[in-house]
């Protein structure tokens, strides 16, 4: 090689050096450092909600002066609207032919196809899942969390499964945050499990077995493993770089769920378009050592429901009749 080529070949490789020293300024400044920062307010934040959640491990089930009688309806899927839902968009055939808890999660997965989410969407007049599919398939509309468990809850019902939409709230700030899932009752099981058609995904333990709310709330609490189970996750290469992204976050499903399993919130009365019912009664769940006061009377809210407090777990999550 001649002087004049060593002297080339030397500016080539500065040239080159200084433009990956640039790109990984760039890309640090970019998404590392941005990252590294979300990672260290979401571990804080996780630390956190656990700290809540084993400050208030337990439900002792120590009934007031003046018991409520916590008694749960669900509406049979003879009801006129119930098998019209049943019919109109053939449920039986997206259920499938397979296991019981095959057949729920693919009905929660077609929910959660049915469109995007949608932090503040404007709400409907109409909260049933006629009127939300219809603005999910005609007009595109993304929607939240709630309204997404509005459709599953009846459609289980319409199906024959006892579900209730469950309002997860977290230990304050339930105003301006909190999360809706669907729990369903699994006969096959002997429990109820949850089902998310907002984010696609259920909860497992370790061993693969389908976790309900309950059952997430007390392992969170005494660090056993959970296993979050994405229905569009594509395959085991891209659940493994969910893993990491969820590493690098610090963040992942059960992270999300920690800060919204302190209390839970249900509606007395599981119905077709039961947002409509006046007077409307919920049951919450709360526990030992939060808020006792409120296990003495019902609380009415501005908007006229009435809640009633329990903190009697095996209650509140009884098996339906």
């Amino acid at each position: 090689m001649t002087a004049t080529g060593a002297v080339k070949g030397k500016r080539v490789r500065v040239i080159v050096m200084a433009v990956v020293i640039a790109a990984v300024a760039v890309v640090t400044a970019v998404y590392v450092i941005p990252a590294a920062r979300d990672r260290s307010q979401n571990v804080a934040l996780g630390r956190e909600w656990i700290g809540l959640l084993r400050k208030h491990p337990t439900f002792s089930r120590a009934r007031p002066s003046s018991p409520a009688d916590i008694a749960f309806a669900y509406a049979d899927p003879t009801d006129e609207n119930l098998s019209r839902l049943r019919e109109l968009y053939d449920l039986e055939a997206i259920a499938g032919q397979g296991s019981e808890t095959e057949r729920i999660i693919n009905l929660m997965s077609w929910v959660y196809r049915l469109t995007g989410h949608a932090n503040e969407p404007e709400i409907p007049k109409e909260l049933n899942a006629f009127s939300l599919i219809r603005l999910a398939q005609v007009e595109h509309m993304q929607i939240n969390c709630y309204m997404k468990t509005v459709i599953l809850n009846e459609v289980y019902l319409a199906m024959g499964w006892q579900s209730r939409q469950t309002h997860l709230l977290p230990h304050s700030h339930e105003e301006e945050a909190s999360h809706f899932v669907t729990s369903v009752y699994a006969p096959t099981l002997g429990k109820w499990i949850a089902m998310d058609p907002d984010f696609g995904a259920y909860v497992t333990d370790d061993k693969g077995d389908i976790l309900g709310v309950s059952e997430i709330r007390a392992r969170l609490v005494v660090g056993q493993p959970l296993r979050a189970i994405d229905v569009d996750a594509g395959g085991r290469l891209a659940e493994a770089w969910g893993r990491v992204r969820n590493f690098i976050w610090g963040a992942d499903y059960p992270w999300f769920l920690t800060d919204f399993v302190f209390k839970i919130r249900c509606p007395q009365r599981s119905l077709f378009n039961q947002a409509a019912e006046p007077g409307r009664v919920y049951f919450e769940l709360i526990p030992d050592g939060y808020r006792e006061e409120l296990l003495a009377e019902p609380t009415i809210t501005d908007s006229g429901r009435i809640i009633v407090y329990t903190n009697d777990e095996d209650l509140f999550w009884q098996q339906p009749s």
